[in-house]
């Protein structure tokens, strides 16, 4: 590490940037298919924020969807916008992973992967699709969502949760994206998965290894996966070094470059990206006071940075509650 290139590190630095910008053009595209228009600054910060509230905190996962989700209200979104805005955004991150996978199978020389590429990526399409029609006959869905509202009033026990079975499907059934943000979506998807692989390679290449960019590839896809299926633990603390640093290393990276590599990609995911993200929190808790609320203009508005008006009063000790 005390040999590190600073020109590779400096180039992993700008690809985890251009991963971030990537994600919050993703959250964007699909609000703006319910009709919100948000501000590419305000949607940075919010995916700054979220990423460090997940990476930072145990259970961080739960904590930064609670904390997007009080963003987007603030932005004027309603909950089925908001429901569509996670379920298509996580939809196509996992499309773009299975896509890398099969692709650096290719790479490596093991095309048996394809298939099981392809087959993931057929299943997660047409369950997408099954969920989209499903959304648009509202009467088979009426009685089960009325089931639960009941639930959801008991709960509450206040007037917040009266919202009508018919009004929230027929919110959910006028949400009809065009083709485009399918392919827009998928490509922003590939180029925040895309941009954190060329952080890794970078890394790689910054401690003085080499090694081939299929083999590079599997071991992100492999680090990446062992996040997922251990959600809870803070930035993937342990699994994601542990599948990393082994998988480099099968791939023919010496293990002390392989554990230096993933030394520096921590100190940028989630060091230097955390960091930038409590600072997005601090600066919001302090230009929260003195202002007013904004209110809903209409189902088309324009969400930006001077529009919000500290609409998140109190967010961040909500969020530590």
């Amino acid at each position: 590490m005390s040999h590190a290139q600073p020109a590779w590190f400096l180039l992993a630095v700008a690809a985890e940037m251009v991963s971030m910008a990537a994600f919050a053009r993703l959250q964007r595209l699909a609000l703006g298919a319910g009709g919100l228009i948000v501000g590419l600054r305000a949607a940075a910060s919010a995916v700054f924020a979220g990423n460090t509230l997940s990476a930072t905190l145990p259970g961080g996962s739960l904590v930064s969807i609670t904390y997007r989700t009080r963003r987007m209200r603030a932005w004027g979104a309603s909950v089925p916008l908001i429901g569509f805005t996670h379920a298509v955004t996580g939809v196509l991150s996992a499309v773009a992973l299975v896509l890398l996978a099969g692709i650096g199978g290719t790479l490596a020389g093991d095309s048996a992967r394809l298939p099981g590429a392809a087959v993931q990526v057929s299943a997660v399409c047409g369950g997408t699709v099954a969920a989209l029609a499903l959304v648009r006959r509202t009467r088979v869905l009426r009685r089960p969502v009325s089931g639960l509202l009941r639930v959801w009033r008991r709960l509450r026990r206040g007037a917040g949760g009266q919202t009508s079975a018919d009004g929230l499907l027929g919110e959910l059934a006028a949400l009809r994206p065009p083709n485009r943000f399918w392919v827009l979506g998928l490509g922003a998807a590939l180029i925040n998965w895309g941009g954190d692989l060329v952080c890794v390679l970078a890394v790689c290449h910054a401690v003085g290894s080499a090694p081939a960019s299929g083999q590079v590839l599997l071991a992100y896809v492999a680090a990446m996966t062992a996040v997922s299926a251990l959600p809870l633990l803070p930035a993937g603390l342990g699994p994601l070094d542990a599948a990393l640093v082994l998988t480099l290393h099968r791939g023919g990276m010496p293990m002390a470059a392989a554990t230096a590599a993933d030394l520096l990609y921590r100190t940028l995911n989630p060091g230097l990206i955390g960091a930038a993200g409590w600072s997005v929190l601090l600066v919001r808790r302090r230009s929260r006071s003195g202002r007013g609320r904004v209110r809903p203009q209409g189902p088309h508005r324009f969400a930006h940075p001077r529009h919000e008006r500290g609409v998140e009063h109190g967010h961040l000790e909500d969020v530590a509650g």
